[in-house]
């Protein structure tokens, strides 16, 4: 009875973990393929509506932006036209509308959103955002072709998905836009221009030459920076979704539509279950154990196989049986 029950509970562990080595191997793989889940996917980004009673709010959620300028004056104005000044004074400092940007905080955007404006030629126009964990987010964003104009097909232009420390380095290339040598900068290596550039969330948030797209993120953690080993204040990395009407320093972009433009945008939200960050950890060092215990479990099975009854299919060996025979000598004398 006890050597089955023995038996039993060893091959029990070693389907237990051949179950755990299958699945540690198999789900990331699984995961990996977008085909597996596509109706989700594709219904989320092409439902492009919104729920108008649960909409964000402006300067609550969502504030705007739009930079612009002439060809001799180098100015902007931001956060929904609240002013507007000329650059007199420098070529590379450009002045922040009323020379104030509102750069308020933003609560955690949660619910759909829309919004329509104009976006002139050789400006860039959109919005800034407090994305959090959590949500997926879907941006719709679809050109018209303004009423002069309604002749013409909806112009091709640039969307953009960026964080707030690209954001820096994309206003000082719109700064740098009329610069005669501006060229120069498209024979720096790649790898050296990233240094100074501003690049698309995640390098991949860059639609060129569109007239209507969408798309959807979702964040892991919330994005946040602060100073090296943690001696600054963390500060919000706000989102920006930028609609592109200029010739930016991006080799891939479109040239400005030399007209103006109407923009209608569109967020859904959903909220949805995130994975800790953790759980990287636990797999991969839960797959790592597994690859040391395996062969270690394995060969102390086979080590102790044969080795003393006790176990299903294990066999005991017989000790060299003594020969009981009678003594052909006599024992020797006893002194």
């Amino acid at each position: 009875m006890t050597n089955a029950m023995s038996g039993r509970r060893s091959e029990l562990v070693r389907k237990n973990l051949s179950l755990m080595l299958f699945l540690l191997i198999t789900t990331p793989i699984a995961l990996s393929l977008p085909s597996i889940f596509p109706i989700a996917e594709v219904e989320a980004a092409s439902n492009c509506t919104y729920d108008s009673q649960q909409a964000g709010k402006w300067h609550q959620e969502i504030s705007s932006f739009n930079l612009t300028g002439s060809q001799k004056d180098d100015a902007w104005f931001d956060d929904d036209d609240r002013g507007f000044q000329e650059d007199t004074e420098s070529f590379w400092i450009g002045q922040m509308g009323d020379n104030i940007y509102n750069n308020s905080e933003l609560k955690a955007l949660r619910t759909d959103f829309h919004a329509s404006f104009e976006v002139k030629n050789d400006t860039a126009s959109g919005l800034r955002l407090n994305l959090t964990s959590g949500y997926r987010y879907t941006f719709c964003v679809v050109t018209h072709s303004e009423n002069s104009s309604n002749y013409l097909e909806a112009p091709m232009v640039d969307f953009y998905l960026i964080k707030k420390y690209d954001w820096d380095f994309y206003q000082q290339d719109y700064q740098m836009r009329v610069w005669e040598n501006r060229d120069l900068l498209d024979k720096i290596p790649p790898e050296w221009r990233d240094i100074s550039a501003w690049m698309p969330y995640r390098d991949v948030h860059a639609y060129e030459g569109e007239k209507a797209t969408d798309f959807a993120v979702s964040l892991d953690h919330d994005e946040v920076s602060g100073g090296f080993f943690g001696l600054a204040e963390e500060e919000t990395q706000w989102m920006y979704l930028i609609v592109d009407g200029w010739d930016n320093m991006r080799d891939s972009d479109t040239p400005a539509p030399h007209r103006n433009f109407s923009v209608d945008i569109t967020i859904m939200t959903e909220e949805r279950f995130t994975l800790p960050n953790y759980t990287v950890a636990l797999f991969c060092g839960g797959l790592f154990v597994m690859l040391i215990a395996t062969p270690i479990i394995l060969h102390s099975r086979y080590q102790r196989a044969g080795v003393g009854p006790g176990s299903e299919g294990e066999q005991g060996v017989d000790l060299m049986p003594m020969l009981e025979t009678e003594a052909t000598k006599p024992p020797p004398p006893m002194n």
